[in-house]
């Protein structure tokens, strides 16, 4: 289930139980008395049973995003999943007062609030800050199955950062720059080894973030994408002294860019080669033709 609809379920939630708080206070004459007791007393019962029913539905869903999730909770999310649980006994406690314990039924309001505060804790911690988050996103459209979705960079840099992490480092992730169909290709292998480590949603979220940050759109030659995958992926063989100091003319440069290439055919793609290359010939030959 994606966040934003847990997230719509977990205001719902909230909403239910604070309507089921304002019932019982009225009808325990809190604010003032009533005319209506039964009213009030059957709009308590059946807000609590919605309540109690989305609860345990929301627990499902958040027990298996859990169960499924290999990495460490960050703080907010353990806080999160605490406040979660403690719920639960609390929850229980007010049930067996209303069906066995009448003569504390007075303190049902406490423990009415005693469970609202933590509602609303763990609502604020969690749907609050995914609706803020995703108020302040990037966003970047791509194609999906035929149609056109509009996906949400910032999770997708959530998903990269902690599940790419688990097999391999992002230091891998981020040497590379590609276009969209390569980052596809690269994701979709990745997933190959382990169709479980991201769902189909995901695995669209993560290609948007890699397009939106680390993508090349071949129709467009970039001096400062070129600078880029030079300092990143040159050094490896030589220092990078050696190819500003080079004289060379554009031609020279593009038979050298060829010729290392050769050497390590996985060093460069044809889009990260196109953008050197553009750099070379714009910069250093254009440089050097002064001198």
């Amino acid at each position: 289930m994606r966040p934003t609809t847990t997230s719509l379920l977990a205001f719902g939630l909230l909403i239910i139980g604070i309507v089921a708080v304002t019932l019982i206070l009225i009808l325990l004459g809190r604010i003032k008395a009533t005319q209506h007791p039964k009213f009030f007393r059957w709009a308590h019962r059946i807000a609590g049973y919605i309540f109690i029913i989305l609860y345990l539905f929301i627990c499902v869903i958040m027990f298996q995003k859990l169960t499924g999730n290999s990495s460490a909770l960050s703080a907010k999310d353990a806080i999160h999943a605490y406040l979660g649980i403690v719920i639960f006994p609390i929850l229980i406690v007010k049930i067996c007062i209303v069906r066995r314990f009448k003569k504390y039924y007075l303190r049902l309001p406490i423990y009415g609030m005693i469970i609202m505060i933590a509602v609303y804790m763990t609502v604020t911690l969690s749907a609050g800050y995914f609706m803020l988050s995703t108020a302040r996103s990037q966003y970047i459209v791509l194609s999906d199955k035929g149609r056109l979705v509009r996906v949400n960079v910032n999770i997708g840099r959530k998903i990269v950062r902690q599940t790419c992490s688990t097999c391999h480092s992002l230091e891998r992730v981020f040497s590379y720059v590609k276009t969209e169909a390569g980052w596809r290709d690269y994701v979709s292998r990745m997933r190959a080894k382990d169709q479980e480590i991201l769902s189909d949603r995901e695995t669209l979220e993560a290609v948007g973030y890699l397009v939106k940050n680390l993508g090349i759109d071949d129709t467009k030659m970039d001096v400062q994408l070129g600078m880029k995958i030079i300092l990143e992926k040159c050094h490896k063989c030589h220092t990078l002294e050696r190819i500003f100091t080079f004289k060379k003319t554009q031609a020279e440069w593009a038979q050298t860019l060829e010729l290392m290439r050769s050497f390590d055919p996985y060093l460069l793609n044809d889009s990260e080669a196109h953008q050197v290359n553009y750099y070379l010939g714009k910069v250093l030959a254009k440089q050097q033709a002064g001198q």
